[in-house]
C-alpha cells in the first residue's frame, strides 16, 4: 500500500475531516506529505499521528530539510518550523527579523534562542525539557502544555519579551 493511502486510512481512524482525508489520498510524494504534516500539525501532534515508528520508516532522511526531527541532534538556524519528536536534543536559533514555530514533544531536550527582532512561537508538550531565551528586541510566545520550561530574558539591553501561556490540557 502506498504511504499516502496508509496515512489516509490511519488518519480516518483518528477522526480526520473528509476534506483532509481527500487531500491525503491525492497527495503525491514525501515532500508534499511532509508539508501537509506541518500544515496540520495540531491534528498530528494531538493524535500522535503518524507514529514515530512510521515517521522513522518512511520519512527520516527527508523530513529534516523541512525542520521535522525524530531522535536526532538538532542544530537549526532560522528554520520556519522545528518539530522535535522522540528524544531529540539540540538548539533552534533565530536572529534578525526571522519568524519561526518550534514544537517540542515526547522526551526532547531543546534550547530556543531568539535575538535581534525575531519572533518565535514555541509549543511544549509531554516530558520535554525546553529552555527559551530572548535577547535584544526578540519576542517569544510559549504555549506550555507540559514538560519542563525555563526562560531567560535579555542581557540588560533591548526589550526582549517571553510570554508563557500555561495550558490546562495535555495538547491542543
Amino acid at each position: 500500500m502506498e504511504v499516502n493511502k496508509r496515512l489516509a486510512r490511519d488518519a480516518k481512524k483518528k477522526g480526520i475531516c473528509e476534506e483532509w482525508y481527500g487531500r491525503l489520498i491525492d497527495t503525491k510524494g514525501k515532500d508534499e506529505l511532509i508539508k501537509m504534516y506541518l500544515e496540520g500539525i495540531d491534528f498530528c501532534l494531538s493524535n500522535e499521528y503518524p507514529s514515530n515508528e512510521f515517521i522513522r520508516q518512511h520519512f527520516v532522511g527527508t523530513c529534516e530539510a523541512y525542520g521535522v526531527f525524530l531522535d536526532q541532534a538538532i542544530t537549526a538556524g532560522n528554520f520556519r518550523h522545528v518539530v522535535a519528536l522522540g528524544r531529540c536534543e539540540g538548539t533552534a536559533t533565530y536572529d534578525g527579523w526571522n519568524v519561526g514555530q518550534v514544537f517540542a514533544k515526547h522526551q526532547s531536550r531543546l534550547k530556543v534562542l531568539a535575538t535581534g527582532n525575531s519572533f518565535v512561537m514555541v509549543d511544549v508538550f509531554d516530558d520535554t525539557t525546553v529552555e527559551v531565551e530572548a535577547r535584544d528586541n526578540a519576542k517569544i510566545c510559549v504555549n506550555h502544555y507540559g514538560g519542563n520550561l525555563t526562560t531567560t530574558t535579555g542581557d540588560g539591553e533591548g526589550n526582549a519579551i517571553i510570554k508563557v501561556i500555561r495550558k490546562t490540557t495535555k495538547t491542543y
